[in-house]
């Protein structure tokens, strides 16, 4: 795996060179010989560097210095030592020299390369680190300063050094085989010059190129003939070593996990910590010592590395004898696609390649994962879409996903005024007074709803602001207007709610598996806690109900979002549906807690933080332990009404335990605690994943909702996993009666997935369910205490306003937990007095955001306390933005009732020439001006050639284009009239086919051809293809789909200097480009070769052979395709071409030669006095 450090001084790194990197004591299986590192990285060869790694050029290039000559590349900043209000002292930040990338082979591989002593398993671990660190340098970005975002440089350069054992134990020294790559500080921007690294994009990075490693490191040594499987992590395990082997050759792992669960932290950021603090001091051990250490250990244990290496030998032998099988790359990048895209809209191109490359581990190369997920980009199967703001990678959507969120918003729109009031205004008035207790917001969303003509009709609610209520009343006045009111909900929580307004409710699942009711009477539907579901949910619920029903869409864009993928409540809001609000808070009774909940409901953490701050609600403790301690303390001298929230389950387990044990010494619990196994669901598996066996661990309970009849498995039985075939994907599960079934989980559907747990519970004790129990009316989530406890049964006096008792045997019902403590969105929902809320800003920015710190807080009436182990930063971390991903963006588009204000609003600067010649000079020297994004538009041909002369003429005169132009053969689309008659077409010119007729006719697909020649008679068009030179003569009138999907070009001359500005004129998946782009070419070779610098800030390297699908890039005549930010249109009176270019989002100018216009001049006019839309559209093809 890869570890990546924190940024090292230069200091550090100079030391750890001479100390750590280069010491023989780190390589005892070189015999003394001294670590030679070697240089990786495109900008190594820049600067020079190849080979090995000289001690003078490493130190320099720790300074931030050339190692060549010695000129200083990166500015160091100049600190100062300060003295703080308490006393203590602030040193300046030395220079970072940069980072300590560290791959790792798994012990299994370690053993096998250095005690089995199989060199080429250590070349394979090369191998392996080579590719994944070319992928990592892939995602290179330069600081580029201010508030300007990181700029792609895709360049590093890095040290490797190579060590075969771990720091010693006990005077053990482990072998372990692992790689540092220090990746220097230092990266070049295309124009040559040269910026520290932005290290975001590393960590962003880290976990793809464990991928990448561990991939090649699979294949490797699958061909050399080791059985392999996935390890515990997702790491290759070399199969032939029992796991005591394994552990005994582990003992520094051993140490730093010992020393984490000891001080209570936990995450990559602590094992560093944990690394440093159990160093043991240096030992001198000479080669002969640890190797002997090792070969006696591997004695102790049967000589296994040994055999492992001598089996892989002879099973190499064998397996070059038999049939290979095609690798699945499609399966694995099927996989990837189903499991990303379930839970998010927009996933970055990272993400997709790591799980297509774990899935595929071993049977499929990383070429081919990456082959085929390029494939399926050319063919539209993953769409590239902006992607948030300052992502490091290209991020990617589903057409699927498009058109689910499509369809939602398009559901919405086609409702708005298409339905009748469900009561007159003076009916709705009525009802909305009905009740004393109903505040003025209350009584207006009542107004609202009850008197919309939307089909659909949103309801936005802030926590605590007297929801329920509000409901209740509306559905009285529903049931008034003659509409049968009924609920649902994602959550059976949720359902819950819904009921105490008096309404029949539901889960939305249960709604969505129902078969389509007849169309009869009228229905109004309340789809509360919209902000959890999907929105592919959301599509199936907006298209099963009826043309006369009415929907009420119910949620808090503020609080947790769903776990699926999409934000349609929040999405359907930003495209217009019409949305009543409440966000007037009741429930905090403090007036100082609710100032501050306020603030977080609108999205002012970092205000809402301090004041509670400022009030005495927040107590820092650093250390994990007394701060989990402290929390069970508080909770146990006030436990009555006291909830406490932590993010992750694992400290939500610690706090339970710990609060337990207060509750014990209190005497607040009976002396009859027992312990019940109980099942947690595995979160972390997705619905693609318990299709593939690796993703189940031996203990595993599967419960089958559906059972199989083929499998013999009765549906709501449970079974537990026993073993797993990752190789045949099939899965051995024992069920009830004993008997073991062996299946593939690809054809058994309708599973849950849970881990079997140890609890100890009592009389008194607080739990929380986790499954729904329909014969008892207990939903996921709800809470209670366990008032008696029998041999064979637990009694729980339920949470909630009605007193009730429910009896169940914890044996056969086990989805149950302590209560004392519960995750953020657990919580939702909830109201208590008082909320204990445990916060370490270390935490990943999923778990600790904006959502967890209103949702916690609110819960609370009374006080709410955080406990965190960083109060200074604790408002920054927790002012962390975290909102589910989504496809398109329909923010961007005005409101359809302000189309024509902003339309109007909106000025365009014109400028009118008597002479054509004057008005293509001014257009020349206003593109010079700023030719970057820019483009002009003209739909004379001939004024396009003028302009492009004069325009490079005044470029070159500028010195911004090179001295020496290339003359390069391109092909311009030709804008044939009928392709079905040879007439026309001409000799000499060129014909792309998309797709061909190769059986009867002999034209490959995706090939290309010059035309020979052309016969009237019988419409016969002669070609030759390029590749091959054979000719075929055909009727293109009878190959209608070979000639329709075709492109016809002329071949043309183009000089082309290096300044030069260039469309490219055909997609082309390897480049990443896309016909109609721009960009700049900032180097041409004598061969054609060239690197163009594309506006969207990428670097497209053009091979010679694709260099004929350019163009000069300075006029177009048509904005299709066209991305460019400043336009400007010229003709003759204001053409179609200025309104086009006027809808575009662009800045637009205008050079226009109106009749009769004896003198230039220049003016100012709004875009709708030359053109006027007469329906306006947004960019995702949905009318207003």
């Amino acid at each position: 795996m890869l570890t990546i450090s924190k940024a090292i001084s230069s200091a550090q790194a100079q030391t750890y060179h001479k100390l750590e990197y280069t010491s023989d004591a780190q390589s005892y299986y070189k015999q003394d010989e001294t670590v030679k590192g070697e240089w990786q990285g495109k900008l190594a060869a820049s600067l020079g560097l190849s080979g090995e790694v000289a001690p003078l050029e490493f130190s320099r290039l720790t300074e931030g210095i050339h190692p060549q000559t010695e000129a200083q590349m990166v500015r160091h900043r100049e600190g100062q030592e300060y003295t703080n209000a308490d006393g203590s002292v602030t040193k300046p930040v030395q220079h970072r020299a940069g980072w300590d990338a560290t791959f790792s082979a798994p012990k299994s591989v370690s053993l096998t390369a250095l005690v089995g002593g199989d060199e080429r398993v250590t070349e394979a671990h090369r191998a392996a680190v080579t590719t994944a660190l070319e992928e990592l340098e892939k995602y290179t970005h330069a600081r580029i300063g201010g508030n300007n975002p990181a700029e792609v440089t895709g360049k590093f350069v890095a040290a490797k050094f190579e060590h075969d054992t771990a720091r010693p134990v006990n005077g053990y020294a482990a072998p372990q085989l692992h790689t540092h790559a220090i990746i220097f500080n230092v990266t070049q921007r295309e124009d040559g010059s040269t910026r520290a690294i932005q290290e975001r994009t590393f960590f962003e990075s880290q976990n793809y190129a464990t991928a990448v490693y561990q991939s090649v490191l699979t294949h490797q040594l699958r061909k050399l003939g080791y059985e392999i499987e996935p390890g515990q992590s997702g790491a290759p395990q070399i199969l032939g070593f029992t796991q005591a082997y394994l552990d005994a050759s582990s003992p520094r792992s051993r140490q730093i996990k010992e020393q984490m669960e000891r001080v209570g932290f936990q995450g990559p950021e602590a094992a560093q910590i944990a690394a440093h603090a159990t160093r043991d001091r240096k030992q001198t051990l000479t080669p002969a010592e640890v190797l002997a250490a090792h070969k006696e250990m591997a004695k102790d244990f049967g000589d296994q590395p040994e055999r492992v290496v001598a089996d892989a030998r002879e099973r190499a032998l064998t397996q070059a004898q038999e049939i290979s099988v095609q690798p699945d790359s499609r399966g694995a990048v099927a996989f990837a696609k189903e499991k990303v895209f379930e839970r998010e809209a927009v996933a970055d191109e990272r993400l997709i390649m790591r799980e297509a490359l774990r899935r595929g581990m071993g049977e499929v190369s990383f070429s081919d994962v990456q082959s085929e997920f390029q494939r399926r980009q050319a063919e539209g199967e993953f769409r590239s879409v902006q992607g948030q703001k300052y992502a490091s990678g290209r991020s990617f959507t589903t057409p699927e996903t498009i058109a689910d969120e499509r369809a939602n918003v398009q559901h919405v729109l086609n409702g708005q005024g298409a339905s009748a009031p469900m009561l007159s205004t003076a009916a709705a008035e009525r009802q909305a007074t009905s009740r004393d207790f109903l505040n003025e917001a209350q009584q207006t969303a009542i107004r609202e709803v009850l008197t919309s003509t939307d089909r659909i009709h949103g309801f936005q609610g802030l926590a605590g602001t007297g929801k329920t209520s509000t409901l209740a009343a509306i559905r009285e006045g529903a049931e008034q207007g003659n509409y049968k009111v009924e609920g649902f909900a994602p959550t059976s929580k949720a359902a819950g709610q819904l009921r105490e307004a008096g309404i029949e409710a539901n889960t939305l699942q249960s709604f969505l598996a129902r078969q389509k009711a007849p169309d009869s009477s009228r229905h109004l539907y309340m789809l509360d806690e919209s902000s959890l579901a999907s929105t592919k949910q959301m599509r199936a619920f907006l298209e099963k109900i009826h043309p006369q029903d009415r929907v009420l869409v119910i949620g808090d864009t503020r609080q947790h979002q769903g776990v699926d993928a999409g934000r349609p409540f929040q999405q359907m809001q930003e495209a217009g549906m019409q949305t009543s609000k409440l966000d007037t808070i009741m429930r905090q009774k403090d007036p100082e807690l609710l100032r501050a909940v306020q603030h977080l409901a609108t999205n002012e953490t970092e205000m809402g933080i301090a004041l509670l701050t400022q009030q005495g609600r927040v107590t820092e403790l650093a250390n994990a332990s007394e701060r989990i301690a402290a929390i069970a303390r508080d909770y146990a001298a006030k436990p009555e009404n006291t909830l406490i929230v932590s993010p992750d389950n694992r400290s939500r387990q610690q706090i339970n335990e710990a609060v337990r044990g207060e509750l014990l010494k209190a005497g607040k619990l009976a002396e009859d605690g027992r312990q019940f196994l109980t099942l947690s669901h595995r979160s972390d598996m997705t619905g693609p994943d318990r299709t593939w066996a690796a993703m189940y661990r031996p203990g595993d309970v599967v419960q089958y909702e559906r059972g199989s009849k083929a499998e013999g498995i009765e549906r709501g039985s449970f079974g537990v996993v026993r073993s797993s075939d990752a190789a045949t994907n099939r899965l051995t599960v024992e069920l009830p009666n004993g008997v073991n079934v062996e299946y593939d989980p690809k054809r058994v559907y309708g599973v849950n997935v849970y881990r079997e747990t140890s609890r100890e519970f009592a009389t008194g004790d607080r739990l929380q369910f986790s499954a729904i129990y329909k014969d008892l009316g207990i939903s996921n989530r709800d809470m209670g205490t366990i008032t008696r406890m029998e041999p064979d049964r637990l009694t729980v006096l339920m949470d909630g306003k009605e007193q009730r008792s429910v009896s169940f045997n914890p044996i056969e019902f086990r989805q149950f937990d302590h209560g004392y403590a519960v995750t953020s969105h657990s919580s939702q929902g909830l109201t208590t007095d008082r909320v204990i809320a445990n916060i370490d800003t270390e935490s990943s920015r999923s778990l600790i955001n904006n959502r967890l710190a209103y949702v916690a807080i609110s819960r609370a009436s009374e006080d709410a306390r955080i406990y965190t182990n960083d109060a200074a930063t604790l408002g920054q971390r927790l002012a962390t933005d975290v909102t589910k991903t989504a496809a398109l963006d329909f923010t961007a588009k005005p409101e359809p009732r302000a189309t024509q204000e902003a339309s109007k609003a909106r000025t365009v600067a014109v400028h009118e020439y008597k002479n054509s010649d004057s008005r293509l000079a001014a257009v020349a020297t206003e593109y010079v001006s700023r030719p970057e994004r820019s483009v002009i538009v003209a739909l004379d041909r001939a004024e396009r050639e003028q302009l492009t002369q004069l325009v490079r003429a005044d470029l070159y005169a500028q010195g911004k284009l090179g001295r020496d132009a290339q003359a390069i053969s391109v092909l311009i689309e030709k804008a044939t009239g009928n392709k079905m008659r040879v007439d026309s077409y001409q000799p000499g010119e060129k014909i792309q086919y998309k797709t061909g007729s190769p059986g009867l006719n002999g034209i490959p697909h995706e090939s290309q051809a010059t035309v020979v020649s052309t016969t009237s008679r019988g419409n016969l068009l002669s070609i030759r293809f390029d590749a091959t030179r054979e000719e075929v003569s055909y009727n293109p009138g009878q190959l209608r789909t070979a000639t329709r999907e075709s492109r016809v070009y002329q071949e043309a001359t183009r000089e082309v200097a290096e300044g030069e500005r260039v469309r490219f004129t055909r997609y082309d998946k390897d480049m990443g480009v896309r016909s109609g782009d721009l960009g700049t070419v900032t180097r041409i070779g004598e061969d054609h070769a060239m690197r163009v610098k594309m506006d969207s800030g990428k670097i497209a390297e053009v091979p010679p052979e694709k260099a004929q699908h350019i163009d000069y890039g300075y006029v177009v005549d048509s904005l299709k395709d066209v991305r460019a930010e400043r336009v400007i249109a010229t003709g003759d009176g204001l053409t179609q071409q200025a309104f086009q270019a006027a809808s575009s989002k662009a800045d637009l100018a205008l050079y226009t030669s109106p009749p009769q216009q004896e003198f230039a001049s220049s003016k100012e006019i709004a875009v709708t006095e030359f053109a006027q839309p007469t329906k306006q559209q947004n960019d995702f093809g949905i009318g207003f």
